[in-house]
């Protein structure tokens, strides 16, 4: 059974990869050096000496002080950090959730202690939130070795059979097989082919999808449904599309698209109408959550809906997409479905069954299916399957 959760930190509860790449960036730029930020991606999750001392080396630097960039970090992260909140979707809730649950917990992260530390304050939580904290200054060897993970186990008194290990990284999810443990792969740092092809018994868009327990009874059941889950493509409008494997239980989407809808609704554009509208829609292949607002034109044609910005955002990140979740959010009252020219642009991407939630400004709620408002789409001949 398991017991406890083990979490990493940065690209797990705190999105701070980011932050760390911009410091290095910079301070390579002070040494006259050009790094990009593929350059950083192969040392994330493996501490900060690797993350500098790796990077150098891919740069073909063969004069380098860690120390001197090290103490350049120390002193320039503590301001990027009162730039933006750092906590990922769902980080609060869930080491909220698995400590009232009765679940251990742990921080299991590579990075050094002050760092580690800082991170936790600024996601809002405290030390004590966890049952341990472990950082790359109390191991030797650093992951893709289980050394911290290992070190966690024993500080919780758990085997690995009895833990899940929370990652984002390959090194990390190596880190957590090797000590024995259930390992969830997140696709904040990775794409979900490149989680696919980890070692992770489970791939989820955050930890925010870990949320649907109360009781470590309901958490294990969570774990093992979703252990190992696979499907074969399956189509989506004009395209196969492969549904996500490994992935978690579905009941969590709808209240993190209703959220990501809210939140561009706000950010519409909307100076001629007046009428500000979000959407959110849920990948099939991904489980990510993409959002968008409706932006107005003075050439009224000019206008995008919400909607199918959101498809658009969608396909940018992924290419071509399948749909599993809708949700519009209006100030209508019943609340507003899209419009004609959004449901033949969703038709392209959805399947009949697809669900379409629409939310009124008041939070009525209604669901219709695709197959509900556009039971007869056109699909161009050539692209006409099964």
């Amino acid at each position: 059974m398991i017991r406890g959760i083990l979490f990493d930190m940065d690209g797990v509860l705190a999105d701070t990869e980011d932050i760390s790449i911009s410091i290095g960036i910079d301070y390579f730029r002070s040494l006259g050096k050009k790094a990009r930020r593929s350059d950083f991606e192969p040392h994330l999750g493996c501490g900060e000496p690797e993350f500098f001392e790796g990077t150098a080396r891919d740069l073909g630097m063969t004069d380098f002080s860690y120390e001197a960039a090290s103490a350049f970090f120390r002193e320039q992260y503590p301001s990027y950090l009162k730039r933006q909140d750092i906590a990922l979707p769902g980080a609060r809730e869930i080491v909220r959730k698995a400590r009232e649950a009765g679940l251990l917990t742990a921080v299991a992260s590579s990075a050094p202690a002050w760092k580690v530390r800082a991170n936790i304050r600024a996601i809002g939580l405290e030390l004590s939130s966890f049952d341990t904290v472990i950082t790359g200054e109390d191991i030797r060897r650093n992951k893709p070795m289980p050394d911290i993970y290992s070190l966690a186990l024993i500080r919780l008194g758990l085997d690995g059979s009895e833990a899940v290990v929370i990652e984002d990284t390959k090194g990390g999810v190596e880190a957590g097989k090797a000590a024995g443990c259930t390992v969830v792969c997140l696709t904040t740092t990775l794409s979900y082919s490149e989680a696919e092809k980890t070692a992770a018994d489970i791939i989820a868009s955050g930890v925010g999808a870990l949320l649907t327990f109360d009781s470590v009874s309901s958490f294990n059941t969570m774990i093992s449904e979703c252990s190992g889950i696979s499907s074969d493509a399956v189509l989506y409008g004009t395209s196969y599309i492969a549904p996500l494997k490994r992935r978690m239980p579905d009941s969590f989407t709808l209240d993190h698209a209703v959220s990501a809808a809210w939140k561009a609704r706000e950010n519409a554009y909307a100076p001629y109408s007046k009428y500000k509208v979000g959407a959110a829609l849920v990948s099939a292949a991904s489980g990510r959550i993409y959002s968008g607002c409706n932006v107005e034109n003075s050439s009224y044609g000019a206008t995008i809906c919400a909607e199918r910005n959101a498809i658009t955002t969608a396909i940018a990140a992924e290419g071509t997409v399948g749909i599993d979740l809708l949700v519009v959010v209006s100030e209508d009252n019943p609340p507003a479905p899209p419009c004609a020219l959004c449901l033949q642009v969703l038709a392209e991407f959805t399947r009949p069954e697809t669900r379409v939630v629409l939310i009124a400004a008041n939070g009525e709620k209604c669901e219709y299916s695709m197959r509900d408002l556009l039971p007869n789409p056109f699909i161009f001949p050539s692209m006409r399957k099964g």
